[in-house]
């Protein structure tokens, strides 16, 4: 019994050429660099959440913050100033002076402050010629002392670390403080004034005792673009 064998005959066909017409569309309309630069990115996200949806949860999130890590920039660092005082114009009535103006306020001091500055000034019209006539009697009426303390130097009975008392016009003046190393700790800021605020029917008659105090320090502070808004940041001392 003989067996007839079977060879498979290879089917031809005549090539197409509407392949060549395609890529040759193709190469006379591709997309702009910015464009696959778009695709290319929402492609990377996608890849992400379908990773983080195909593997398990740790592993998912960790892959997540490595590639999100990736893409955040880097924190910025610059000075900042933090600023505190107060600012004062009495008035008062008849031949008594106003009420004594008392004031405090607690300020931290980390080991970033190495330097504060302290501007102060105050104004007491006529005083001068006042003394002049009746001597200094009216200084307890017409004055402005301020002080700080390090932290804890007050209840102990020490000397404040800096002060100043006016009694007659005292021209605004700026106190450079520190040599590089001040306390750690909460010092104490502190203003005691009294004066006169008198408005009287002529205008040139009238006359108001004013001060202003400002004490200013500079701290390190870091800016996080996708958290901080333009000017806002987050001191140093505070993320350590």
């Amino acid at each position: 019994m003989t067996t007839k064998g079977y060879r498979a005959k290879a089917l031809t066909f005549p090539m197409s050429t509407e392949r060549h017409q395609t890529s040759s569309v193709l190469k006379s309309h591709r997309l702009p660099p910015s464009f696959m630069g778009g695709r290319t990115k929402t492609l990377i996200v996608l890849v992400i959440l379908l990773t983080s949806t195909l593997t398990s949860g740790c592993l998912g999130l960790a892959l997540q913050r490595e590639v999100m890590e990736s893409w955040r920039e880097p924190p910025s660092t610059f000075p900042k100033e933090e600023t505190f005082g107060w600012d004062h114009t009495f008035e008062s009535s008849g031949v008594e002076a106003a009420e004594p103006f008392e004031r405090e306020e607690l300020i931290l001091f980390d080991e970033s402050v190495t330097e504060l500055i302290i501007t102060f000034r105050a104004q007491f019209p006529w005083s001068s010629q006042i003394e002049d006539v009746i001597g200094n009697e009216t200084n307890e009426f017409r004055y402005v002392e301020v002080r700080l303390w390090e932290p804890g130097v007050k209840e102990s009975g020490g000397d404040p670390f800096w002060e100043v008392r006016a009694t007659k016009d005292y021209p605004q003046t700026p106190f450079v403080l520190g040599d590089g190393e001040l306390m750690q700790g909460n010092w104490l800021f502190e203003v005691e004034a009294r004066g006169y605020g008198i408005t009287a029917p002529i205008e040139q008659l009238s006359f108001h005792d004013s001060f202003d105090v400002y004490l200013t320090i500079t701290r390190p502070c870091v800016q996080f673009a996708e958290v901080h808004g333009e000017g806002e940041c987050t001191f140093l001392s505070d993320l350590e």
